[in-house]
């Protein structure tokens, strides 16, 4: 478990995309700003092709395929964006804004877990932040246990030891709301609509029909088609094809 946390803390302060300087991405904007842009789609679609991700680079192609009029990729892309930064305001705004252009509606039904509480705590502060507290108690530890340790004062001492025990209590957190975000599997329904079925077979009983930007938990998935669950709690089976994952 040790080995697990300081391997997530490592990778949470080395995880930096050095993408600002791809050309592509001047190209993309200019397009986006004179209306082109199913070619500003294309040109971000390459960058991200290539492994170079960012929120503003997902925030930007949701733009793009809501003036393209793809209300569902548009959905998709700004829940991407913020699945990266929670705290991305404009991403919040338009995706807020895109979802009343839909045309289903859902009570949606509350659902109560760990791990649905971790999910939930990641849009007020994210995993890599609560990480990066832990690793500063951890490090301000370390160096106050060597400082106590050299003056010989017990009390001291022992607040290095509990500034330690914080620190790895909240870098444990920030690996549990990780794994828990990375756990939870949704999409985004593509398709201008699409039908849910009792089972994962055309001719089986037709459940009812779903339409683009509505966001589904993804249960399981068999030959093609996926198992989900819609926001006021309604299972079924829909075509591959219809459906990203977020």
């Amino acid at each position: 478990m040790t080995k697990k946390i300081f391997v997530f803390l490592f990778l949470s302060l080395t995880n930096i995309h050095l993408w600002s300087n791809e050309p592509l991405l001047d190209s993309a904007k200019e397009n986006y700003a004179t209306g082109n842009f199913k070619t500003a789609i294309q040109h971000y679609q390459s960058i991200l092709n290539k492994g170079l991700i960012s929120p503003d680079i997902y925030y930007n192609l949701g733009n793009c395929y809501f003036r393209n009029g793809q209300l569902g990729r548009s959905i998709l892309y700004y829940e991407k964006g913020l699945k990266l930064d929670p705290s991305h305001e404009n991403a919040s705004f338009n995706l807020a804004l895109a979802k009343t252009k839909r045309l289903d509606k859902f009570d949606e039904v509350p659902q109560f877990s760990f791990d649905i509480v971790l999910i939930g705590l990641d849009k007020y502060i994210s995993h890599n932040h609560i990480s990066i507290l832990g690793s500063i108690l951890i490090i301000v530890a370390a160096s106050g246990f060597i400082y106590a340790k050299k003056i010989k004062i017990k009390k001291f001492i022992n607040l290095a030891r509990i500034t330690a025990s914080a620190g790895l209590l909240i870098t444990f957190i920030a690996w549990k709301q990780q794994s828990a975000i990375n756990n939870y599997k949704s999409g985004i329904v593509v398709a201008k609509s699409s039908n849910i079925f009792s089972e994962p077979n055309p001719n089986s009983t037709l459940l009812f029909e779903i339409h683009e930007g509505v966001k589904l938990e993804i249960i399981s998935e068999s030959n093609g088609w996926i198992n989900i669950k819609t926001p006021d709690n309604q299972v079924g089976w829909i075509d591959e094809n219809t459906i990203e994952n977020i």
